[in-house]
């Protein structure tokens, strides 16, 4: 117990030496200008889609969604239908992935950061890469937020449509939150292994990517908790509730996100001193 104290003491020195809440920072602000663009493109797809009408998407999401932005929704989807999808699904498509990108490049500088390297890509392969990277990682967010912040709302939905399913509800509860810890999972230790300049094993960033999952998985679902039992009781910020609580959500997943790439600097380098002294003969 001593030792994963003093670990996480070295870990907590390293990562405020390497002022990681500054890249955070950066990577959550350009995120956090891209989160509504790609908003507009996603409702403008779904404008364009033949199968989807608009009573059927206001009947799912108004019940998902607080009494006060229910409104907001409505003139969104409204103000979608008398402009051209086609131009808007362009414009709002490449400001998301310039704005998100320039948030993933925040990242890479950071995992540069903590391996103490610089990267020679130029800007345009580095932009290019970033931005795929950035299709992934608003993947990941949605997916986070909709397995917990809206998961209790589409289980008990698929309960209400299917009662039989009702004795299988934990079961369902315990795949959801596997599932997106697996994916997470996954997700990091590509971004582990990807993003800085350096070559690194895959199975040298699980132990990083295995505690990211874990707290993103915990963050968000306090963020649930916070909308589900104290929503309405929003003073301090009023309606901009729901996005400051985004906005702290995304900057603290970013700074478990470099926590675990700290983790797994120590390890290596642990890994690396032993290795070492191996070489030399030392006992």
């Amino acid at each position: 117990m001593l030792r994963l104290l003093l670990f996480g003491r070295q870990v907590y020195l390293k990562y405020s030496m390497d002022e990681m809440s500054v890249y955070a920072a950066q990577a959550s602000f350009f995120i956090i200008m891209a989160a509504f663009p790609f908003f507009m493109v996603l409702l403008a797809l779904i404008q364009v889609a033949p199968m989807i009408h608009e009573a059927d998407l206001l009947r799912f999401l108004l019940p998902a969604i607080p009494g006060r932005f229910q409104g907001l929704l409505i003139y969104l989807l409204d103000s979608l239908h008398s402009d051209s999808p086609a131009a808007l699904i362009s414009v709002t498509a490449l400001a998301a992935v310039w704005s998100a990108a320039k948030g993933m490049l925040g990242i890479e500088k950071g995992l540069n950061r903590v391996f103490g390297v610089t990267s020679p890509r130029n800007y345009i392969l580095r932009r290019a890469l970033c931005s795929v990277y950035t299709l992934a990682f608003s993947l990941m967010c949605v997916t986070s937020l909709a397995l917990l912040v809206f998961g209790s709302f589409l289980q008990e939905m698929l309960l209400k449509w299917f009662p039989a399913l009702s004795y299988l509800s934990g079961m369902i509860s315990l795949g959801r939150g596997l599932v997106m810890f697996i994916m997470l999972m996954i997700f990091f230790t590509a971004i582990y292994t990807a993003l800085p300049h350096r070559r690194l094993s895959i199975c040298g960033q699980i132990p990083g990517a295995m505690f990211s999952a874990a707290g993103w998985a915990l963050t968000s679902l306090a963020f649930s908790v916070y909308f589900r039992y104290f929503g309405t009781y929003a003073v301090t910020y009023g309606s901009l509730t729901a996005v400051i609580l985004f906005m702290l959500w995304l900057y603290v997943s970013i700074c478990i996100l470099f926590v675990g790439a700290e983790i797994n600097w120590f390890l290596l380098f642990y890994k690396e001193k032993i290795m070492s002294i191996k070489e030399n003969g030392l006992p």
